[in-house]
C-alpha cells in the first residue's frame, strides 16, 4: 500500500522523505517558495552512509519509486494526507 506523506521541512525533511521514497511512499515537502521550486524541477540529493558501507553515497529523488514534490505552507491542506511529519 502506498501512502501520502507530508513532512513539514525540506532540510532534515529530506532525509526522512528519502527513505519513504524508497519504500514507494509520495512526499511532500513543506518549504519556501524558492526551495519548492528547486526541489520540484531538480529533486533532491541526500548523502548517506548505509550500513556496511564504508563511505557515503549519493539517493536522489528522482532515481527512487515513490514520487516526491514539494510545496509552501500555504499551498498544502494536511487532510489531504494519511501522515504529517513534523
Amino acid at each position: 500500500m502506498t501512502y501520502n506523506i507530508l513532512i513539514l521541512g525540506a532540510s532534515y525533511g529530506s532525509l526522512l522523505g528519502t527513505k519513504m521514497l524508497m519504500a514507494g511512499h509520495n512526499v511532500t515537502l513543506v518549504c519556501r517558495s524558492q526551495t519548492a521550486k528547486l526541489i520540484n524541477e531538480e529533486g533532491t540529493e541526500v548523502r548517506i552512509k548505509l550500513r556496511d558501507e564504508d563511505s557515503h553515497r549519493s539517493i536522489f529523488s528522482r532515481d527512487l519509486p515513490g514520487r516526491l514534490d514539494a510545496k509552501t505552507p500555504e499551498e498544502v491542506d494536511p487532510s489531504k494526507y494519511d501522515l504529517v511529519g513534523l
